[in-house]
């Protein structure tokens, strides 16, 4: 059994960077240019599979390698993150399937095979299943916990300037964020509390 903390940083091409403005959201056409993988509990240490020196389409092949070698060998394998149902998981699978790294249907499948646990739909009903509160600075502040430190639109701006170890930095607080955040979350009533205000302000 695998269960392991998965987290993308993804950014426009240089070219594209430089016209673009750093609000803007991603795009399909951006690129993966950090993959982070870190298992819970031993097996495989801290990963982390860096775009500016492999490349994106080595990243993407190295990542799927180790992907379905955990497939092949484990019982079952569970992946946690934030938003990763809506964006990290379906954005592997374009980019992974744009450099032939194997038939589209055997990457859905490899992914549909893996347990997804994703905090940000899992805190939905707690929120009355609204998306709005649920960035990651509003859960991390109604928690006690640490937001991840720097945002996407720093993170654009880090890549641009080449200073890759801030996005590093930013991956692995966001993986501390994930650690923490699914420890609190093993305390149903500590979220129902955190989350009362807003029942009380809508009733």
């Amino acid at each position: 059994m695998v269960i392991a903390y998965l987290d993308i940083e993804t950014c426009p091409s240089n070219e594209a960077l430089e016209a673009k403005s750093l609000d803007e959201g991603p795009k399909l056409s951006d690129k993966v240019i950090l993959i982070y993988y870190k298992e819970v509990h031993g097996g495989t240490e801290e990963v982390l599979f860096r775009e500016w020196l492999e490349g994106e389409g080595a990243i993407l092949r190295r990542f799927y390698t180790l992907l379905t070698e955990k497939l092949s060998t484990e019982k079952t394998v569970t992946l946690i993150g934030w938003n990763i149902a809506r964006f990290d998981i379906p954005f592997l699978t374009y980019r992974l399937f744009l450099h032939n790294i194997d038939r589209l249907e055997n990457i859905i499948e490899n992914f549909r095979r893996a347990y997804w646990r994703d905090l940000r739909l899992c805190l939905l009903p707690f929120n009355k299943f609204k998306f709005k509160g649920l960035s990651e600075e509003e859960v991390a502040e109604k928690l006690g916990i640490e937001p991840p430190k720097y945002s996407n639109k720093e993170v654009k701006e880090f890549y641009r300037k080449g200073e890759y170890e801030k996005i590093e930095e930013h991956a692995r607080s966001e993986a501390r964020f994930i650690s923490e955040l699914s420890q609190k979350m093993m305390d149903i009533e500590e979220i129902m509390r955190a989350f009362t205000s807003l029942w009380r302000a809508e009733s």
